[in-house]
């Protein structure tokens, strides 16, 4: 991720790839244009953010989000109905041009016939010569996230306008002059790409209360972006790019990757000391297990005595006793892990809404496996003690019924 130059990478990584927080700055199209021309990248996606649908972030951008963007090994956005909009990169460098010369204004329609000329088939007419102002229809597109689709019951032919700044904004600005048609949704990703809306970067830009749209830098008027999706070819580009735009002051370079990586470290010490407590839990659990077991030998002292006049060999009274405590110890195990993952089936929600992560609740790992089978054999250990006095008891002592 390129983006401003006034803010964390980590703060970068988390607004722009995790829909989290506010959009932190811009950065001016020259750094656009000169990425554009290198070699060593697969691709440059431009973003623009800052305004929301029902909560759900809106990004400015171009179709290459659609045609050229992977997803690591999982390629391409793939959609579940519809299409993607039609706004490419010449097209918005174009746009870009006559934003800043002042062609085109914000908030007011622009008349570019020939563009409109290619587009106007797929829409409706009615509904757009009700718009006075704003971007002209062609531009007036929407491709939506799966969960976007299904929270706000949204499809291919429904409407979105756009509300200026964040969903918790006490004074929002309802862009009614920019409203988009969806003619896409996508298939689901499990990543926050399901929760965001994507629109022309030239919708985004000539909306109404867009005015910074448009700033001095470099001694020239240049449209500013949020941020640069980048995929740099080699596997060292990235760090390299980095490394590079360190020294620059227009810009800076985030690997997510290394972010993310840093972040964890940060909070892995919470993590780890969250693993002591439930390892301690584990232990007062096997403890309670060795006492409760002690205890119920004295009660079933007779029970004891009159299985071993039947026949039973101490070593079969000491095996009953340690599989009593394993069965238990399994048991509790399972209800455990059922339960957590019954807890992340309660909480994907919250937990998606708020982190933009989703939470697979019927992801089984072999971690849990090893769990399961670990708290067993300790719940063994816990049994030894209560298993020997029970081995121990005497038989002519114990046939009589207790009172």
């Amino acid at each position: 991720m390129v983006g401003p130059k006034e803010v964390s990478p980590l703060a970068l990584v988390l607004s722009t790839v995790y829909n989290l927080g506010v959009a932190p700055g811009v950065v001016p199209l020259s750094v656009y244009r000169e990425l554009r021309e290198r070699r060593e990248l697969r691709y440059v996606i431009p973003q623009a953010r800052g305004d929301t649908y029902l909560g759900f972030p809106i990004i400015g951008t171009t179709d290459e989000m659609f045609g050229k963007f992977r997803r690591g090994e999982y390629g391409p956005l793939a959609f579940t109905a519809g299409r993607p909009f039609r706004f490419g990169p010449d097209e918005f460098l174009k746009f870009a041009e006559d934003l800043a010369a002042g062609k085109i204004q914000v908030g007011h329609h622009h008349h570019d016939h020939d563009h409109d000329h290619d587009h106007d088939h797929d829409h409706d007419h009615d509904h757009d010569h009700a718009h006075d102002h704003g971007p002209p229809a062609a531009w007036r597109e929407a491709v939506i996230g799966a969960e976007v689709a299904a929270r706000g019951g949204l499809g291919v032919g429904d409407w979105i306008t756009s509300v200026h700044g964040a969903k918790d904004d006490p004074d929002p600005h309802v862009h009614e002059e920019s409203k988009c048609k969806v003619v896409g949704v996508l298939a689901p990703t499990r990543t926050p790409i399901d929760r965001s809306i994507f629109i022309p970067l030239s919708t985004f830009l000539t909306m109404d209360k867009h005015d910074d749209a448009v700033r001095q830098s470099g001694g020239e008027a240049q449209v500013m972006l949020t941020a640069l999706v980048v995929d740099p070819i080699p596997r060292l580009g990235a760090a390299h790019l980095r490394r590079e735009f360190q020294t620059r002051a227009d810009a800076q370079a985030a690997v997510t990757t290394f972010e993310v990586t840093e972040l964890l470290r940060l909070v892995g010490s919470a993590t780890d000391v969250l693993r002591v407590v439930s390892w301690l839990v584990v232990i007062v659990a096997a403890v309670a297990i060795a006492v409760a077991l002690y205890n119920t030998m004295n009660e079933r002292r007779r029970e004891i005595a009159i299985m071993r006049a039947l026949g039973a060999r101490r070593g079969q009274i000491l095996a009953i006793v340690l599989l009593e405590a394993v069965v238990i110890a399994v048991v509790g195990a399972v209800l455990g892990v059922l339960a957590c993952h019954a807890a992340a089936w309660a909480l994907r929600d919250v937990v998606q809404e708020r982190t933009g992560v989703f939470v697979d609740w019927a992801a089984f790992s072999l971690d849990e496996l090893w769990l399961i089978l670990g708290v067993g054999v300790l719940g063994g250990v816990a049994g030894i003690l209560p298993a020997i006095k029970g081995a121990r008891t005497q038989v002519a002592d114990n046939l009589s019924p207790t009172s």
